[in-house]
């Protein structure tokens, strides 16, 4: 994985876009998890990354990095609850 260096994101987002990437095999969209890392609260993106990767795979109709980014562009989230129950 090739080194980023930006002034537009901190070490920290660079880092959690760097996992989501490789915890949803989805390394061609790194763009778009810097972004999100920039967007959202950190504790958000590594609850809705925990809840994505432990449904089994016979439950996800397409990718776990397509469910992740459909979960994360069309909810509205409660910065203060982030739970999946």
């Amino acid at each position: 994985m090739k080194a980023i260096k930006s002034y537009l994101f901190t070490p920290n987002e660079i880092q959690l876009a760097h996992e989501l990437a490789q915890a949803l095999d989805d390394e061609k969209s790194l763009n778009f998890y810097l972004h999100c890392a920039k967007k959202y609260p950190h504790e958000y993106l590594l609850v809705t990354l925990a809840h994505v990767s432990s449904l089994p795979s016979h439950s996800i109709k397409t990718t776990r990095a397509r469910l992740f980014t459909s979960i994360i562009t069309k909810s509205i989230y409660n910065t203060n609850d982030y739970t999946w129950d």
